[in-house]
């Protein structure tokens, strides 16, 4: 199963078209949550600031990576990278970010179990998303 989202099946040996659960899958920045949440496991934990700035550094860092990322990895054969995968998971780190804590567990507004319930919605919705035929 490769990255990029089979919109429609062209010929019979052709992929066959992602069903909700593929599209899903495929939506979820993986690869990134799990860089951020490598690269932040790294960082101690004390009650320094260096430590919420390394948090900060790390999830900004992972964010402008993930359309990056994407863009790489839903182009075929050197053509068209797939958008709305690429638009979709850059919207969903953050939220993934969001749920866990991270560097946003500091700011007075932050409610993790707010968070959490927007990413159950995002995720759902989501799937709902399927590309166009032919991009």
């Amino acid at each position: 199963m490769g990255r990029r989202i089979v919109a429609e099946a062209v010929q019979q040996t052709a992929p066959t078209a992602d069903d909700y659960l593929s599209r899903l899958a495929k939506y979820i920045p993986v690869e990134i949550v799990g860089l951020y949440l490598f690269a932040a496991g790294v960082i101690p934990r004390t009650s320094g600031s260096a430590d919420t700035t390394a948090l900060w550094v790390v999830f900004v860092a992972c964010l402008v990576f993930t359309p990056i990322y994407m863009w790489i990895v839903t182009r075929r054969e050197g053509g068209k990278p797939l958008w709305p995968q690429v638009i979709l998971a850059t919207i969903a780190f953050p939220i993934w970010v969001l749920a866990m804590g991270g560097p946003f567990e500091g700011l007075s507004w932050y409610r993790s179990y707010i968070f959490a319930i927007v990413l159950a919605f995002a995720t759902v919705v989501f799937g709902l998303v399927q590309p166009k035929p032919g991009t």
